[in-house]
């Protein structure tokens, strides 16, 4: 009874998204200059003024007020966060919830206040679905922040699937695995992965955005197993070295993230044509290894091969000594390599960490000018250099001040005028 009325429920939210109006084109991809939003709704829980809880992400009037908030930002596209680690944050049937079962011994649980208690997988509405739903009605595309990671830097983000899957688990060179990752060079964990797709999809979400940043306390030497090593001996004809960044070791994992890619691709075209795959790349330009070398993904091999409509810049390593004609050229060299093979979303950045620090703090310290001229300044730069957008990482409660917001939503309204201006034209 539980699963009939579960199934009536998401296929009310897939009528409703049938029939909404919503600016896009046919092909799936918006008409207007993109504001893409990362919401990691998580990242308000637990927040107060005077006392008061401001945000209850496991209510329906929750997830409005987070909505409202993120839209101050001039909001055209939700990529609402899926998943803390591999632990979802909806009714998922594939996959297990944030402290959704008996205590196990292997997963220490999260003991923040407010934070350890959230039940978002048994949450009336399913999230996913109710902000499909709440986007609908808006007038916002309804997208997925899905990161590359299956850990979010913890043991209680590790999922269900991995902890019944140990022989998927991934192992250093030393043969010691680590639990915190199944490797997609097993074709099982590429089935699960395409199964939380579906779910995503029968709830309505338009959009998958994968965030290649995000990868938990794993890497390339995490990658010794068996279907990786048999094939670097194909590939080089003789058993790999312990050297995880050894250029052959980096070229193998590249070929397993672009099948993965590839059969994402091919799932979803299957389902929906008009289902849009966006991929983020952090230090995407000056063009170098250095990504590569930390997740096994090439981003311009995926470009190349067309298994991309939207690449999302993370981050670009600009000039602290020269900001602006940096940043441009950057962009500009991003934008001549794609060549109109995918959409492109440049960053306007409230995070500003160590590891990544080319965000808006950055500009603002460089040019001596307000943060919210500093996001002007990049969302000019981005159309200027024929982008399509800019995504915003991520929109946290005041992570964007409010003239920074009102802004941006003033200059993202100004855009869309001008364009419409100029198609009437």
């Amino acid at each position: 009874m539980i699963a009939r009325h579960h199934s009536v429920r998401l296929a009310a939210v897939a009528a409703l998204c049938a029939f909404a109006q919503v600016a896009v084109s046919a092909a799936g991809e918006p008409d207007q200059f993109e504001v893409a939003a990362w919401v990691d709704h998580f990242d308000f829980a637990g927040i107060k003024r005077k006392g008061k809880t401001l945000f209850d992400g496991e209510r329906r009037e929750g997830l409005a007020a987070i909505l409202d908030h993120v839209q101050e930002a001039g909001t055209t596209t939700i990529l609402w966060r899926n998943c803390g680690g591999a632990t979802m944050r909806y009714q998922s049937r594939v996959e297990s919830h944030h402290h959704d079962r008996i205590p196990d011994k292997r997963r220490i649980p999260d003991s923040r206040p407010v934070h350890g208690w959230v039940r978002y997988g048994d949450t009336e509405p399913d999230i996913i679905a109710e902000v499909v739903r709440m986007c609908r009605e808006r007038g916002l595309r309804p997208g997925v922040h899905w990161p590359f990671e299956e850990n979010h830097w913890g043991g209680w983000t590790v999922g269900g699937f991995n902890l019944e899957h140990p022989q998927y688990w991934c192992r250093r060179a030393d043969g010691t695995p680590f639990w915190g990752r199944a490797s997609i060079s097993f074709p099982q964990v590429v089935q699960h992965k395409l199964d939380l797709v579906d779910e995503l999809m029968d709830r309505g979400v338009e959009v998958l955005f994968i965030d290649t940043w995000r990868m938990g306390n794993w890497n390339l030497g995490d990658e010794y197993v068996e279907p990786m090593k048999k094939r670097f001996r194909e590939r080089y004809g003789e058993a790999p070295s312990s050297d995880h960044a050894d250029p052959r070791w980096v070229e193998t994992a590249c070929e397993f993230s672009l099948r993965f890619f590839r059969k994402l691709r091919e799932h979803t075209r299957k389902r929906d044509s008009n289902f849009q795959i966006m991929v983020g790349i952090p230090y995407a330009a000056p063009f170098n290894d250095k990504h590569k070398k930390r997740s096994g993904i090439d981003w311009q091999k995926l470009v190349e091969a067309e298994l991309v409509d939207t690449l999302v810049v993370n981050s670009v390593s600009w000039d602290k000594a020269a900001p602006e004609p940096s940043t441009r050229k950057l962009y500009g060299d991003i934008m001549t390599f794609v060549d109109g093979r995918c959409r492109v979303l440049f960053p306007v950045s409230a995070y500003n960490f160590s590891s990544n620090a080319y965000g808006l703090g950055s500009y603002e310290k460089s040019m001596g000018i307000p943060q919210h001229e500093a996001a002007a300044n990049l969302m000019h730069w981005a159309r200027d250099a024929g982008g399509h957008g800019v995504s915003l990482e991520c929109v946290d409660y005041g992570n964007y001040r409010e003239q920074t917001r009102k802004t941006m939503e003033q200059l993202a309204k100004t855009f869309d005028g001008q364009a419409r201006q100029e198609k009437r034209q």
